[in-house]
C-alpha cells in the first residue's frame, strides 16, 4: 500500500516473469545447449560411429553391400600383398580364419599393416568383379600380450 494526496492505493508490480519465468528460462537454455553438445559430437566424429563388419560378414551380404561404403576388419594373408612397380596401388587379401576377401588400396600403407598379428581395417566399396576397393586403411595396434603370448 502507498499514499498518494492523502489515498491510499495498492502498489501493483508488474510482472516480469514472461512466458516460461525464470525456471523455465534456465530449462529452455539448459536443452539448448544440450542439443549444441549434442550435435557438436555427433558431427565431430561421425567416422567412429560407423559399424565395421567382419570379412565372413560382408561376403555374406556381398549382394546388398554392392556400392555401399562399408568398413570390414580382418587380417592380411600372409604373402598375399603385391604392389605394381612404381606405383602406390596395392592388391592382398584380408581373412578373419573363416572367409577371404580380395581388396585393393590406393596410398601408403602404415608399417603395422604387415605385422601378422595387426587387425586392419578397411573402409570401401564392392568393385567389378566383387573386388573391394579400399580408400581409407586403419591398423589396430596388437596387443602387447597377445604378441608375449605368441612368442611363448
Amino acid at each position: 500500500m502507498a499514499f498518494h494526496n492523502g489515498e491510499v492505493r495498492d502498489i501493483v508490480e508488474p510482472d516480469r516473469s514472461g512466458i516460461f519465468g525464470n525456471r523455465g528460462r534456465v530449462i529452455l537454455v539448459g536443452m539448448v545447449l544440450l542439443l549444441a553438445l549434442s550435435y557438436l559430437a555427433f558431427t565431430a566424429f561421425p567416422g567412429t560411429l560407423r559399424y565395421y563388419m567382419t570379412v565372413e560378414e560382408l561376403v555374406a551380404r556381398q549382394q546388398e553391400m554392392d556400392g555401399k561404403k562399408v568398413r570390414v576388419v580382418g587380417m592380411l594373408l600372409s604373402d598375399s600383398f603385391k604392389r605394381e612397380l612404381g606405383t602406390t596401388n596395392a592388391r592382398f587379401i584380408l581373412t578373419d580364419g573363416n572367409e577371404n576377401l580380395d581388396a585393393t588400396y590406393t596410398g601408403v600403407l602404415p608399417d603395422l599393416f604387415f605385422n601378422p598379428h595387426s587387425e586392419i581395417i578397411l573402409e570401401g566399396a564392392f568393385g567389378p568383379e566383387g573386388l573391394f576397393l579400399g580408400d581409407a586403411v586403419i591398423v589396430k595396434c596388437p596387443s602387447k600380450y597377445q604378441a608375449l603370448e605368441t612368442e611363448a
